[in-house]
């Protein structure tokens, strides 16, 4: 049988909490510290959440 087309049960774990690294955390607030400093447009090089 195909592996994409057979169904069986499975489970699925979730850490607990989740949420995003440090790095990302301090990145979103700096770009809210620009906003409030600088106001709209705000421009990133990379993207701030990443996998």
């Amino acid at each position: 049988m195909d592996r994409m087309t057979a169904t069986s049960a499975r489970k699925v774990l979730l850490a607990a909490p989740r949420g995003y690294c440090a790095g990302v955390d301090r990145a979103v607030i700096a770009v809210e510290k620009a906003l409030e400093q600088y106001g709209a447009p705000v421009y990133v090089r990379h993207e701030i959440v990443h996998n």
